[in-house]
């Protein structure tokens, strides 16, 4: 549990270090970091379609994971994050550890990442459109990439990477169009959809 919180505290500052190197340099001050990449409030509206968007976001992996063995066999697999919740099995201990990795180590930290400094960044210099769908494809890469040291099955890789990069295009979309620019849209549908998937596969499948 220790390690786990020490592991996502870690993770978040790698992952912002990068975006506040480039702010701090670019501007010479530490002043407005914050909502340089996006941690400000959000609106009702996007915080709300954030949680319905989880449900997209999650339930192709549950389908997929309860008809597929194949598909089953990898998330079931000992080195994947919702095969390490299987064997650890339900319990206080895991549950915590569960919300620090989805909540935390991984949304969280993705999001400041991806939506608040890769997303914004590439949309201030090609555009809406292309910024977000060049952030979504580099979203999705990233996570095949990480499945592909589990597995050469191409059709599960093919899901993968259209899911996250799905994942990626909505969220930015709703960062940015309904959310005021703010990142906390993402972070609810991806840490949701973390919660959901990781719970479901790692304890209740």
């Amino acid at each position: 549990m220790i390690n786990e919180t020490i592991g996502a505290i870690l993770q978040i500052i790698i992952l912002t270090l990068i975006p506040f190197l480039v702010y701090v340099i670019k501007k010479k001050s530490t002043k407005g970091f914050l909502r340089y990449i996006g941690l400000k409030k959000s609106t009702r509206k996007a915080n709300c379609l954030a949680i319905l968007a989880c449900l997209l976001f999650a339930i192709p992996i549950l389908i997929l994971t309860l008809i597929s063995t194949d598909f089953k066999e990898i998330m079931f697999n000992p080195t994947s994050v919702t095969g390490k919740f299987r064997q650890m099995g339900i319990g206080l201990n895991s549950i915590f550890i569960l919300i620090i990795v989805a909540v935390f180590k991984t949304s969280f930290a993705e999001e400041i990442l991806f939506r608040g400094f890769i997303a914004k960044r590439l949309i201030s210099i090609m555009g809406y459109q292309k910024g977000n769908i060049i952030q979504s494809i580099i979203f999705g890469i990233i996570h095949t990439a990480l499945f592909a040291m589990i597995t050469t099955n191409i059709f599960f890789l093919l899901v993968i990477f259209t899911v996250p990069s799905v994942g990626a295009y909505i969220s930015t979309y709703l960062n940015e169009k309904v959310g005021n620019g703010s990142i906390i849209p993402s972070w609810i549908s991806h840490g949701l959809a973390n919660i959901l998937s990781y719970s479901i596969v790692g304890f209740l499948i």
